[in-house]
């Protein structure tokens, strides 16, 4: 193979590793990585903003299981993308993270462009290094690669000086490196820890598992649900900046503190309140799974910690509590009954012929349409608490802005994920706040010709904070959240895309129905009532 550079070394590890499309923003600094790209036959989706780049990567690696690669420039491209990279660690998705830098010789000198790149992105990624010489890339593309999908999967961030990618290195004995070592590290619990956990399981009269994001994902998702289904114990997702008041748990908080034992695979952190009292009971027995084990008991203590990788944890407890007697479906009804409550408490709505049309009308109206080989984004504004409360059951594959909390991420979401399953249809649930974020993104849908669909709830308002006003302080007393009821559905149009207006409830359907079908990118614009979440607590 002979000499090569930097720049050609870095895109035939990417290629050994598999990935396929890059989502990256233009910058001097990392030329040299689109030109080696093409020689590779990397795919380039371009973006008009980093952290829309960083948001697709985001989709890709937690419908795929595999790190979504974004690619930006130094100085300035790092820090537009640290937003995307915090929602993704957060998430738990694999993402690779790659960066133009400074020269080398311009380190501490006053750099064009320098930052401590390292530094700035180390708080929002599992790992973040910068690489020295051209040699060592397939190595640490190969140890990025590894990290982002070990353990808790999340972001990983490489720094590439400019001059580095121009090096020359002798490809034929460092590439081999890349070859192997790709592959996530696994780790088994005690055989007598999980048999620990499963005695007080089977003795219990009302379990529960609790699951962050990535159980819920891939190998882990599979045997996950598996074992629900062998134990009969109710499962439910921690995914959520609202914790278990979400809407997608519709109202089954309350039953979370009548558990007398809980498997919890993730941390203690604030969506469990840190696993005590209201979340959990206080002498609830807690078992807990988390890949480090400083992560176990870090708040409170526990009844048996479980120190391995959700995946092989899961299998642990699938094969051994496949040879137990499990009798758990009354405690199971039970909460299929409540939950089947509140949702009829609030399926009036649902029909509503109301004008402004009710979110939820709308999220009705999506749903009768969804097929399993859909996904669909769920944006963090009252708009996208409706479409949890109104999708929790769909067939879909469902996405949300995660615990982090953001907004504004659902388009280029739903944009990464109809990239990542090209077989299925990518629709976005977003308020008309978060078009504000990164609306111009349909201009990268249209240019990449992504059919992703966004239907806005457009309320004229930051309607989370407009509501939260009121209530704590009085409606004579709001501050910054009115916004105008715009036509977002003819900016979209301006950018190319397919634009629906939609005010009235008989009207939601046909444009629906238009915009699926119209093979472009869309963006259904409804005037909805200004409704507050459907967070209740039963």
């Amino acid at each position: 193979m002979g000499e090569v550079n930097g720049a050609k070394l870095l895109a035939q590890s990417l290629r050994v590793a598999g990935a396929r499309s890059i989502f990256t923003l233009s910058g001097n600094q990392i030329l040299p990585i689109y030109d080696a790209g093409l020689d590779a036959g990397l795919h380039f989706i371009d973006t008009r903003h980093e952290s829309p780049a960083a948001s697709m990567a985001d989709a890709w690696g937690r419908l795929t299981g595999q790190p979504g690669v974004c690619l930006v420039t130094g100085g300035p491209g790092v820090t537009n993308v640290l937003t995307g990279l915090a929602t993704a660690l957060f998430a738990e998705s694999p993402l690779l993270c790659l960066a133009g830098g400074t020269d080398r010789p311009g380190i501490g000198k006053g750099g064009f462009q320098e930052l401590d790149q390292v530094a700035l992105t180390r708080p929002v990624c599992k790992a973040a290094w910068s690489v020295a010489r051209a040699e060592d890339i397939p190595n640490l593309v190969a140890r990025a690669w590894r990290t982002a999908v070990s353990g808790v999967p999340g972001p990983v961030h490489l720094t590439l000086p400019y001059d580095v990618l121009l090096e020359n290195a002798d490809a034929s004995r460092v590439m081999q490196a890349a070859l192997a070592g790709l592959q996530p590290w696994r780790h088994e619990a005690l055989t007598t820890d999980v048999e620990q956990a499963l005695d007080r399981l089977v003795a219990a009269e009302r379990p529960l598992v609790l699951a962050n994001a990535s159980a819920w994902r891939a190998d882990s998702g599979r045997r996950l649900r598996r074992l629900l289904e062998l134990t009969r114990i109710p499962g439910l997702a921690v995914d959520s900046p609202r914790g278990l008041v979400d809407p997608l748990l519709q109202g089954l908080a309350a039953a979370v503190a009548e558990a007398d034992v809980v498997l919890l695979l993730g941390p203690q952190d604030f969506t469990v309140a840190y696993g005590g009292p209201p979340v959990l009971a206080a002498d609830v027995d807690l078992i807990q799974v988390h890949p480090e084990a400083g992560e176990v008991a870090r708040n409170r203590a526990v009844a048996v910690g479980l120190v391995g990788d959700f995946g092989s944890v899961l299998q642990q407890l699938l094969e051994c509590g496949s040879e137990r007697v499990w009798n758990h479906s009354a405690w199971a009804s039970n909460l299929v009954a409540r939950r089947a409550a509140n949702r009829d408490q609030l399926a009036h709505l649902a029909a509503s012929e109301d004008t402004p049309i009710h979110p939820l009308r709308v999220i009705a109206e999506v749903r009768t349409r969804l097929t399993s080989d859909d996904c669909v984004v769920m944006d963090g504004g009252e708009f996208g608490q409706w479409a949890r409360w109104g999708l929790a059951d769909s067939p879909a594959t469902l996405l949300t802005n995660g615990k982090l909390g953001g907004i504004g991420a659902s388009l280029s979401l739903a944009m990464g994920a109809a990239l990542a399953r090209p077989g299925g249809r990518a629709i976005a649930c977003m308020g008309d706040g978060t078009f504000g974020f990164h609306g111009l993104e349909f201009d990268t849908a249209v240019r990449h010709g992504i059919p992703v669909v966004a239907i806005i709830g457009n309320d004229a308002a930051w309607g989370t904070e407009r509501h939260r006003q009121i209530q704590l302080y009085g409606p004579d007393r709001l501050v910054a959240s009115d916004l105008l009821p715009q036509r977002y559905d003819r900016m979209a149009a301006a950018l190319g895309a397919h634009g629906e207006y939609v005010a009235r409830p008989e009207e939601i359907g046909s444009a629906l129905d238009r915009a699926l079908a119209s093979g472009k990118p869309a963006c259904v614009n409804v005037a909805i009532a200004s409704a507050a979440s459907p967070a209740i607590r039963h």
